[in-house]
């Protein structure tokens, strides 16, 4: 689904405090099927971004469509919109509505069409895919799970939803390494499906390993835009945002000041892996000695 956002402003309100504006006249385009990374300080947008994206706040001025759909043609839009759309919260728990997991899935999944039988088959796929055992956690209470339990639920919700385009809150905070690397095959899986995907965090590793276009908000305005291996090797644009350079990208340049890298930027593993050159003087396991006879 592509995303077209025209010249949108919206201000938090409060009965006790003056508006807070948050965007002025924000402009931003992502094509369908991209995997775009939004960083941006605590306080930049980013949570509100994805909750007018998705449909759950209206813009005080401007225009979004999803998909084609404009944000301004009705409640009929709108819930069109959100029905073609996942999301993950900040905060997971606040996203579970029903006594027990397998309702949390029977509802989502109900509303959009899907079979019972389908549903269970993608409930299943989808907690075993995040590390949940398919067999125990359906019966279970989604308010009795552990932080990082209620995480990967959201993340499996999401997948078995299989939306047009997905928005995902803060995916990686309460997980572990497990946890992370499941949520990176899960949005891969969802990227590779030719979906759209948009990840606001502040782990710029996970952005790193995922996304191809990062965005950096600031001060209600898109303060960088571009292909990740450019914005996540900027050592100067990130920090004035708050944020170091990603791991991967660290041990890429003490590479190729040994020269067994090539003068690229480099900012996810398995191309690191696969463009690192062996240290000079080495040769394969038979030239030293080693090898099978």
């Amino acid at each position: 689904m592509e995303l077209v956002v025209r010249q949108i402003r919206f201000a938090h309100r409060d009965r006790l405090q003056s508006p807070r504006e948050v965007f002025r006249d924000l402009a931003l385009t992502v094509p369908s099927g991209a995997a775009v990374g939004i960083l941006g300080r605590e306080g930049s947008g980013k949570t509100t971004l994805l909750n007018i994206l998705g449909g759950l706040l209206p813009p005080d001025d401007g225009t979004v469509c999803i998909g084609g759909i404009d944000l301004r043609g009705g409640s009929e839009n709108v819930k069109a919109i959100r029905l073609s759309v996942g999301f993950t919260f900040q905060f997971p728990e606040e996203q579970f509505l029903r006594p027990s997991v397998r309702e949390e899935f029977s509802d989502l999944l109900r509303i959009r069409g899907v079979s019972a039988e389908e549903t269970r088959v993608r409930m299943d796929e989808a907690l075993a895919l995040m590390g949940l055992d398919p067999g125990g956690t359906p019966a279970r209470s989604p308010f009795s799970l552990s932080l990082g339990e209620s995480r990967r639920l959201a993340l499996a919700l999401l997948f078995a939803l299989r939306p047009g385009a997905a928005f995902l809150d803060e995916p990686t905070a309460g997980l572990d390494a497990s946890g992370v690397l499941r949520a990176l095959d899960v949005l891969g899986r969802l990227h590779g499906a030719g979906n759209t995907v948009l990840v606001a965090t502040h782990d710029i590793d996970f952005i790193a390993e995922f996304a191809e276009r990062v965005l950096i908000l600031s001060n209600g305005a898109i303060a960088a835009d571009g292909k990740s291996e450019d914005v996540l090797a900027d050592t100067s644009l990130l920090s004035a945002h708050g944020y170091r350079v990603p791991e991967v990208v660290t041990v890429a340049e003490h590479l190729r000041k040994q020269g067994r890298l090539d003068a690229v930027h480099v900012v996810r593993k398995k191309e690191l892996l696969e463009r690192c050159k062996p240290p000079v003087g080495s040769g394969d396991a038979g030239e030293r000695g080693g090898g099978e006879k």
